[in-house]
């Protein structure tokens, strides 16, 4: 049983009607509570993560005021103002772990952090307006994607009647989208420049900022091309191997591990702190990435801001595919009828789940990511450069990550 008390009295019990409620308050800076060692640090981790996504929410508000400041050409101004459409409503949870990696050892306790946050986030926004191109994506966090959006506005051109207006159009709105993407990418480094120019680490800072983009491109050259091989080659070339590859890649240094080590480099932290950070962060990387996947079959479309049939859409090569590919391959010709389909219904994505439950994909899936889950608290615990409130809190963003439903 979990207790809470605040204005009034409130009583949990399990540990997700507790994180949900939390989420959903407003006010929990004061709360007392009574529970579990893992509802204490739930309830650390977000408070921390609310106080600081607001933080981070008007750092970014104010970098987007300066990207709409310039005196552009009309044109380049409609797609600034699409960037700024986009560039908010994040999760922030990168943002935030770059405040904790820097909150965790900087010596003085400021928010110098909120700049390097905002630069973090337009450079998410940039490469999720590539990665939506890519996905032939027509949702993101909720709102319509920049092709789509062009797309629509491109349907009120009077000379729409052309034959070679519908080609075109689609043409010139993943133009403008991938413009505006690369757009992102150097406004974020912009943002860094100049705040940070005087600031002995800047170095330091561009040299992993630029390490972590690189990364997470090269994961996304294996994310691009492996769906097409495992569709098209005509053979199992889906490796469990591979996969991880990609969450390492991709997703662990872009989603968990490089955030925080940013924050940390900012902060002026030891290199051999920053290995042993490393070293943990990357399996709670991984098991992010594993819960995505997991949500990108069984999720709600409404919470998740994105379509939930997109990962069947795409072929998308995830822990559950690869275990279909080399476990128990009598599934594959049965999932290959529904994989690469674009606009599945209902009924065909609970097919999908079915195959995914049936085959033992699922169970294994659930299974790795929280081992991975157990090694990242045992690590966090028995690590002695942290001190007991940020460990609570990292212990915090484990059980997010693992309650999470979007």
């Amino acid at each position: 049983m979990i207790e809470v008390i605040s204005d009034k009295k409130y009583s949990f019990t399990n540990l997700p009607d507790f994180f949900k409620w939390l989420m959903k308050e407003k006010n929990i800076e004061s709360i007392k509570l009574n529970g579990t060692e893992e509802a204490n640090n739930v309830y650390q981790f977000v408070k921390y993560y609310k106080a600081t996504k607001k933080e981070c929410e008007q750092a970014l508000a104010d970098a987007n005021k300066t990207f709409g400041d310039e005196k552009d050409n009309d044109l380049v101004k409609e797609s600034v103002n699409e960037l700024i459409r986009v560039n908010s409503d994040g999760k922030f949870l990168r943002a935030m772990l770059i405040a904790l990696g820097y909150t965790t050892f900087a010596s003085k306790k400021d928010n110098a952090y909120l700049p390097l946050a905002a630069a973090y986030e337009t450079f998410q926004t940039a490469i999720l307006i590539h990665d939506d191109i890519i996905d032939n994506a027509v949702l993101r966090r909720g709102k319509e994607t920049i092709p789509v959006a062009y797309k629509d506005k491109f349907n009120e051109y009077k000379n729409k009647g052309k034959e070679t207006f519908e080609s075109k159009k689609n043409h010139i709105a993943d133009s403008l989208g991938i413009c505006i993407g690369d757009l992102g990418f150097y406004l974020a480094n912009k943002i860094i420049i100049d705040n940070y120019k005087d600031n002995a680490k800047l170095a330091e800072v561009l040299s992993l900022y630029n390490k972590i983009v690189i990364n997470t491109i090269k994961g996304e050259i294996i994310d691009v091309k492996l769906p097409f091989d495992a569709e098209y080659l005509g053979e199992n070339v889906t490796h469990e191997k591979s996969v991880m590859e990609i969450y390492h890649l991709k997703t662990s240094w872009y989603s968990v591990v490089g955030p925080y080590l940013l924050g940390m480099t900012l902060a002026g932290a030891k290199k051999e702190d920053m290995d042993k950070m490393e070293n943990i962060l990357n399996n709670l990387g991984i098991a992010f990435q594993i819960k995505d996947d997991i949500l990108g079959i069984y999720g709600d479309e409404e919470e998740l801001g994105k379509s939930a049939s997109s990962d069947i859409s795409e072929f998308k090569q995830t822990i559950l595919y690869a275990y279909l590919a080399e476990k128990t391959p009598e599934y594959l010709a049965e999932i290959n009828k529904y994989y690469g389909k674009e606009n599945l219904d209902i009924e065909e994505r609970n097919v999908v789940k079915e195959i995914f439950d049936k085959s033992g994909a699922k169970a294994y899936a659930e299974n790795t990511m929280n081992n991975l889950f157990v090694n990242a608290v045992n690590s966090i615990k028995e690590e002695k450069i942290l001190d007991e409130e940020y460990k609570e809190i990292l212990l915090g963003l484990v059980e997010y990550l693992r309650l999470r439903t979007k």
